[in-house]
């Protein structure tokens, strides 16, 4: 999952020096950007846990959400950024068990992102589509249930980058790669199955879901109708329709961003490098994606 991975060290480093101006607004931009992100989540952690009332089943998501995001800014933008704007070359200086560590979390951190966003689009679209049928409401335990499982897929999907992800050494520097020559003499074509799957897997599958259900959910808000004033049910209808669109514009936010962010950087790791190999060596290109 890391971006570095799959820009070896027959690239001369030359290729991806930046100038002395560029290399210090990129440097602010990370800054910025960790520090938001490190203090935004735990804000939104903290305000959870601490208030009862706040632990409802669709919070139990948002925080989920927000630890995932919490460890992509901890354990992705940190060390990328150590990487490949510290030093030009991409030289690792963590040591070898960090570099298996970090590979294993940095994967779980996207995954878990990102089918935390699926599961919330399915929670507001029960939501609406079953407003009456408190039977197929999404309760607590229910919610508790499906954190345990993206946190088990997530550590699935992740589990080959603690296997692979090894240090290697060109012309006297160490780089955190993976390294699937073992790997591949059991499975050929191992790495590239993997690196098609974690794109369809982290991003065809999500993104298609959260289309589909937001689709529907759109579809039904404006079609609905709310029951007349002498129907016992109008309360309720009228509050959950409430609840969700106050959910909705932020998740759409989210998941438009999740869609318009991700896309360049898996498309450069796992397509790109492997159809044409001579575009990793295109001056800026990691910068650029």
């Amino acid at each position: 999952m890391n971006a570095s991975h799959e820009f070896r060290g027959d690239v001369e480093s030359e290729t991806y020096q930046l100038t002395p101006l560029v290399k210090v607004i990129c440097i602010c931009f990370y800054n910025v950007l960790c520090v938001c992100s490190v203090y935004g989540n735990s804000l939104v952690i903290m305000v959870i846990l601490y208030f009862r009332r706040l632990r409802t089943a669709t919070n139990i998501l948002i925080l989920n959400l927000a630890i995932a995001d919490l460890l992509i800014a901890v354990f992705c933008i940190p060390f990328s950024y150590w990487q490949v704007l510290i030093f030009d070359d991409q030289r690792w200086v963590f040591g070898s068990a960090m570099c298996s560590l970090l590979s294993f979390l940095q994967g779980i951190a996207v995954f878990l992102s990102s089918w935390t966003l699926v599961v919330i689009s399915f929670d507001r679209w029960m939501a609406i589509m079953f407003v009456l049928s408190p039977s197929m409401r999404l309760t607590r335990k229910r919610a508790v249930y499906l954190v345990l499982a993206t946190w088990a897929f997530s550590i699935t999907m992740a589990l080959p980058l603690f296997l692979v992800a090894q240090i290697t050494t060109t012309g006297g520097i160490k780089r955190c790669d993976e390294d699937w020559t073992a790997v591949e003499a059991f499975i050929p074509g191992s790495r590239r199955l993997y690196s098609y799957l974690v794109l369809v897997l982290q991003y065809v599958v999500p993104l298609t879901v959260l289309i589909i259900t937001y689709t529907f959910i759109g579809m039904k808000m404006w079609n609905s109708r709310i029951p007349g004033p002498s129907s016992s049910t109008k309360k309720v209808v009228m509050e959950r329709h409430e609840s969700v669109k106050k959910l909705i514009p932020m998740v759409i936010l989210i998941s438009a961003m999740f869609a318009f962010c991700w896309l360049p950087l898996l498309l450069l790791i796992n397509v790109i490098v492997d159809l044409w190999p001579s575009v990793a060596s295109w001056r800026y290109i990691l910068y650029i994606w």
